[in-house]
């Protein structure tokens, strides 16, 4: 709702988004390259700095360096899913 908008942008220096579920609803449950800048994806329309935390359980994410990556998939053929690995991203939002 755009009055919740609004107020986090007046009041909110920074907000938490923390698990699987509430950050695939960040990225709008949609497949990103891996690599896509976490600043791209979700600052262009957050309305306050944004902090997301969060343990990989689907196949859904961005901001991820690509060795970090390949290094994960050599690893572990589940890393996306399993939970064994995590990303913690930081945005500072539109700010508008």
């Amino acid at each position: 709702p755009s009055d919740l908008r609004q107020d986090m942008k007046e009041r909110c220096d920074l907000a938490f988004i923390k698990g699987d579920a509430n950050y695939r609803r960040l990225l709008g449950d949609l497949y990103w390259d891996y690599s896509s800048p976490f600043e791209d994806v979700v600052g262009h329309y957050f309305p306050c700095p944004v902090c997301a935390l969060r343990t990989l359980k689907a196949q859904v994410g961005c901001g991820m360096e690509r060795e970090k990556v390949e290094r994960a998939m050599n690893l572990d053929d589940e890393w996306m899913t399993n939970g064994r690995f995590g990303v913690v991203h930081f945005s500072k939002g539109s700010l508008q």
